[in-house]
């Protein structure tokens, strides 16, 4: 059996080596914490950590032969049909789902973010920005310097004045760019420059609708939808997963695919 070890992240900045240590030895068991408790075959497994690889433990999980999503989709996936990219879309937003039904946020959905496996299949992976929901209405998070790379992460989460936290809403709208980006090929905003990325979303202004690869028009409208600056107006995941499953009833996904799997 195959495994595949990922270093985690080594810190940086003004602090002292013992005290920067510290805090990122934390950080990694508050990721094993999250992440070895979940159960779902479109989420990474984690199998634990190993020591010995660099001066903090690596995280021990499967080998993923594809690699990631945006890797996938510029390489051997460049030519997959609509209906395999619709079921791409199902399984990720079940399995994130399945995350949030955890008290879980995943604070961190990206093309980078989800992998794919030898059969297709994706599988969601690093919590390492994850959150904890505690209870139904208090909520602890667990979280890095930044909540994800700039081009997936949800507008209200640029706000410093407010200090906001990654929740389900801004999940939702990362899994909106994640639709985008399946079914174009594109990532988000890649029309723009990174440092006006925040700029622009922050202003409402929506990314440019694809032309090369051409997105229907209800899926535009459901990503347009995910991608409200205002989070509340975002969809339920439910709702989103069975929009997906009608629309790919005419691409031969399957009933078995297109359920809600929690």
């Amino acid at each position: 059996m195959r495994v595949g070890y990922r270093k985690t992240w080594d810190g940086g900045g003004g602090e002292g080596p013992k005290a920067t240590w510290w805090r990122d030895l934390g950080r990694t068991r508050k990721e094993v914490h999250i992440w070895i408790r979940l159960d779902h075959p479109n989420v990474l497994k984690l199998y634990g950590v190993a020591d010995g690889f660099a001066r903090l433990p690596a995280l021990v999980s499967p080998w993923v032969e594809n690699g990631t999503l945006t890797r996938y989709l510029e390489g051997p996936g460049q030519e997959i049909s609509k209906g395999a990219r619709l079921s791409i879309l199902i399984k990720v937003g079940g399995a994130l789902n399945y995350i949030h039904s955890e008290h879980v946020v995943h604070g961190d959905l990206t093309g980078s973010n989800v992998l794919i496996n030898g059969d297709g299949q994706p599988l969601i992976s690093d919590f390492g920005l994850s959150s904890i929901l505690k209870d139904h209405d208090e909520t602890s998070y667990f979280k890095s310097h930044t909540p994800g790379a700039f081009r997936w992460v949800a507008p209200e989460l640029f706000t410093l004045e407010t200090s906001p936290m990654p929740s389900n809403q801004s999940d939702i709208y990362s899994y909106g760019c994640v639709m985008l980006h399946t079914l174009s090929g594109k990532v988000p905003y890649s029309e723009i420059r990174d440092f006006r990325v925040p700029q622009i979303k922050i202003s409402g202004r929506y990314p440019q609708r694809p032309t090369d690869l051409p997105i229907e028009e209800a899926h535009w409208e459901m990503i347009k939808t995910c991608l409200d600056a205002t989070p509340g107006n975002r969809p339920k995941l439910p709702d989103i997963i069975s929009f997906l499953s009608r629309q790919g009833k005419g691409q031969g996904i399957s009933s078995r695919q297109g359920t809600l799997s929690m």
